[in-house]
């Protein structure tokens, strides 16, 4: 465990719906108020559900496009754009901490798991951002390996986001109704995330699909989970966790956040 100070604070956002993006309710006002207590970093470094790759890839671009990653919404949404400078001077001090070279992806912007809350948590879109991706070869317990090398980015006021959901099942997902009851099973995985964190508890994270029934349930798909477990390896011993917005959407996305400070 890591025992460095003045650690800039890291952020694990629960992303739902893109159509987050274009709400304003007490969850986007949750991200306006968390954004304007990080306003004084100097760049943001994210890691998104929604860019998986074979190795380990870095937006390599000055200008970050806004990248429109799905279908079947309004337009008002495919409208929504979120243009930010790259910090590439991040790249090279990324590669030095973990010790291996990353592709520099020119075409890749970002996508609607980091524009779509970075909207909200810095509306001016002033602050440089570099986007990198997950490794998808990579294990649960490797994936919080590597997280702790990148720690000292958070000496260097670097914002750390990490994009993902707490419970993330989509075919139980009552999408006609924002404001749908969840269901028990989601609320009891979210529960048992919330204790883990408070714990401080990284074994129940990174073996959580092997010893627990409802986690395939709440993640079909590990994409979605795996941001949570880069927010445990960046944890300091003297980072406390809170939870600055809890909510539920369609029934069976916990809309929880996460920040270490």
């Amino acid at each position: 465990m890591h025992t460095l100070t003045n650690l800039t604070p890291a952020l694990f956002v629960s992303h739902g719906s893109p159509m987050n993006a274009i709400a304003e309710n007490d969850y986007t006002k949750d991200l306006n108020m968390i954004g304007a207590q990080l306003n004084s970093i100097d760049a943001i470094l994210v890691i998104s559900a929604h860019w998986e790759t074979n190795g380990i890839a870095i937006t390599g671009s000055e200008n970050l496009s806004t990248y429109h990653d799905f279908g079947g919404f309004p337009e008002e949404l495919y409208a929504k754009e979120y243009p930010a400078k790259g910090a590439l001077h991040l790249i090279p001090i990324i590669e030095k901490l973990i010790g291996e070279p990353v592709n520099k992806d020119q075409n890749r912007g970002l996508d609607h798991g980091a524009w779509s809350m970075l909207v909200h948590l810095f509306p001016a879109g002033n602050i440089p951002i570099l986007q990198m991706s997950i490794d998808r070869n990579r294990s649960f317990s490797q994936h919080c390996e590597l997280a702790q090398k990148l720690i000292p980015l958070r000496e260097q006021n670097v914002l750390i986001l990490l994009s993902g959901n707490l419970t993330h099942n989509f075919s139980h997902a009552n999408f006609q109704n924002i404001d749908a009851q969840p269901i028990e099973w989601a609320i009891k995985f979210d529960e048992i995330i919330k204790n883990a964190i408070l714990n401080n508890d990284i074994e129940t994270l990174v073996n959580i699909d092997k010893n627990n029934d409802l986690y395939r349930l709440n993640h079909p798909t590990n994409d979605h989970f795996i941001p949570l477990l880069y927010l445990m390896g960046l944890r300091n011993e003297n980072d406390k966790a809170t939870f600055p917005h809890m909510s539920w959407q369609h029934a069976t996305l916990s809309m929880r956040h996460i920040l270490l400070n």
